[in-house]
């Protein structure tokens, strides 16, 4: 027997875009905001990959997903992504502004030192992580602007609030270069920005901040995290979901341009 949705939280006949749908999170966000009613398009630039996580998802139930090739650096790629959710769905009424470049999908020379990290690096961790969620919101903004109502959540990061600690990272085979920090930085800056240009529009966004996701960490990098979180141990990647519902309903009416941190506490000392 099905558990009714709360009118705060329900999504039915809501329809979501997210980017980066290849990736660790992307799923599930799909499956937190499917929960609550709503269809999803799942975006990314390796359409193998995402084709691949739509099939998870459906031999898992959820059928209210299709997958699309994007690349969130083309303004081009934005609008064909908006015309396939218009063609496919009629609307977009939820961004999840969540492709970006990680220690899972590193650039180049992602692990270089500041010292000698490469502009070319530089400049396409920018591209994907602040400009892309630019133009996401400038194309996929506009589209709600004309509708009068939507939500974006752009994806930010711990290191978008707080500097690293360069000094959980030597021997671990895991770093946090320069671009990472500072596009992440910039994702946060440009919520308040447009929340504050559109609150009264309809269009509220918001960004949510993730701490450490466990992705199979092991070692001397996840011994030193866990001696540092106050919750001792890093985020099961199932523990955003209830973030994103929020955010993307009416539960959070009048949030606006609030960065959600669910950190286990890693900013609160």
């Amino acid at each position: 027997m099905s558990i009714p949705i709360s009118p705060l939280f329900d999504l039915q006949g809501k329809v979501a875009l997210i980017t980066g749908g290849a990736g660790l999170l992307a799923a599930e966000h799909a499956i937190a905001l499917m929960d609550h009613g709503a269809s999803i398009i799942l975006a990314d630039r390796n359409l193998e990959a995402c084709d691949q996580a739509v099939a998870v998802l459906n031999q898992n139930g959820y059928d209210k997903v299709v997958s699309v090739q994007a690349d969130v650096t083309s303004k081009d790629s934005w609008n064909d992504l908006l015309n396939i959710g218009i063609k496919h769905f009629g609307k977009i009424d939820v961004l999840i502004n969540n492709a970006g470049f990680t220690n899972q999908s590193k650039s180049k020379n992602f692990d270089a030192g500041f010292a000698d990290f490469p502009l070319e690096d530089w400049n396409n961790i920018m591209n994907v992580n602040l400009t892309g969620t630019f133009l996401g919101c400038q194309v996929i903004g506009k589209h709600m602007l004309e509708n009068g109502n939507g939500s974006i959540i752009n994806i930010a990061s711990l290191y978008g609030v707080v500097s690293p600690n360069h000094k959980i990272y030597p021997g671990t085979g895991i770093s946090q270069p320069v671009a990472y920090s500072v596009s992440k930085h910039g994702v946060v800056s440009l919520t308040k920005y447009l929340a504050t240009l559109w609150a009264d529009k309809g269009v509220r966004v918001n960004s949510l901040t993730p701490g450490g996701i466990w992705n199979g960490h092991k070692g001397l990098f996840l011994e030193r995290f866990e001696q540092l979180i106050p919750i001792g141990r890093m985020s099961d990647k199932t523990e955003l979901r209830g973030g994103i519902v929020y955010l993307a309903s009416n539960a959070s009416s009048h949030v606006i341009g609030h960065n959600l941190i669910i950190d286990g506490g890693w900013t609160a000392w």
